[in-house]
């Protein structure tokens, strides 16, 4: 009886998550090639928001890290 309620909260969440995408029920069983390249679409998007600033973090954060790395290979020397 448990397993019924975890399924139906699960697809509560799935649910939710799809729509919060814009991917409709109807969409999925008929257009099912592009719903994946929607999905895609919206990594992508993702990515290309965030590329920009992982860069910039990098430009402090790599160099910090490497200097941290130095600093505990010259302290067990």
């Amino acid at each position: 009886m448990s397993w019924i309620v975890r399924i139906i909260v699960l697809s509560l969440f799935v649910g939710l998550a799809l729509s919060f995408l814009d991917i409709e029920p109807m969409g999925i069983l008929h257009d099912t090639w592009d719903t994946i390249l929607a999905v895609f679409g919206l990594f992508a998007g993702v990515a290309e928001w965030a590329l920009p600033y992982v860069l910039v973090g990098a430009v402090v954060v790599v160099p910090l890290a490497l200097v941290a790395a130095l600093l505990r290979y010259l302290g067990r020397r």
